[in-house]
């Protein structure tokens, strides 16, 4: 039998301090990576722990930007609508990322929507409070311009595919990203999903991934995409 004593001031089978986890979870961020448990500690008591359902906005364009946010469990999928009304996703936000990064940068207002697309829970930083930990601990505003200055070279990349490549490339393209894993597999994700992340209608998608299935290059199923000749697809991924 554990000795209660190990533990003391909880009982036994009583969940962890919520102050412990958050600390936990905010110690495996990227971004503070390089902060020692009193300098966490510092950063837990400048932060505040959220959860919400699926669906919910967290800003949308023209909204004033005053918070960063960083996704502990669930998927938030930041986009844009079009004048059409056709929805291009920017970016899908996975945990351990952050996100709401104008508040770092001076711009006034967001340009885009976050959306949750499950339940999700967030830490959230007021624009204060990060400016304060940024000065405190520099190497906090180094590891989020890395992540900025990557997410930039990826967008640059993005609107290149967008301006030059076909819409097989471009659909191409992403499927060997998502499916960079041991079984060659794209899950998950429907038609439309896809469509919105290359710019088209569910439609056209859908066209464009019955001709790669014609041409042998893949197989479908019921959100699932096999990718059967690897090669050939990263040739008409490069083409344009």
């Amino acid at each position: 039998m554990r000795d209660a004593r190990r533990n003391p001031g909880r009982r036994p089978g009583q969940d962890p301090d919520p102050g412990v986890l958050k600390r936990r979870y905010l110690q495996q961020v990227e971004v503070f990576q390089d902060l020692n448990d009193a300098q966490i500690h510092e950063v837990e008591r400048n932060t505040r722990m959220s959860t919400v359902g699926p669906g919910r906005l967290l800003y949308q364009p023209d909204e004033k930007s005053e918070m960063l946010f960083l996704l502990k469990t669930g998927h938030v999928q930041i986009y844009r609508i079009s004048p059409d009304g056709k929805r291009f996703v920017i970016s899908n936000i996975e945990p351990g990322m952050f996100f709401g990064e104008m508040a770092l940068l001076g711009q006034a207002l967001h340009d885009s929507f976050a959306e949750t697309l499950k339940q999700s829970t967030l830490c959230v930083i007021s624009r204060r409070d990060l400016e304060y930990l940024i000065g405190r601990f520099p190497t906090v505003g180094v590891r989020i311009m890395q992540t900025l200055a990557d997410r930039l070279s990826e967008a640059e990349a993005q609107l290149e595919d967008l301006a030059l490549k076909s819409l097989t490339a471009r659909l191409a393209t992403l499927i060997l990203r998502l499916s960079s894993n041991a079984n060659a597999r794209v899950t998950g994700l429907t038609h439309n999903d896809l469509a919105e992340r290359v710019g088209t209608s569910r439609e056209t998608a859908t066209q464009a991934l019955n001709e790669l299935k014609s041409a042998g290059l893949i197989a479908i199923g019921r959100k699932r995409i096999d990718v059967l000749n690897r090669q050939a697809l990263e040739d008409l991924a490069e083409a344009y």
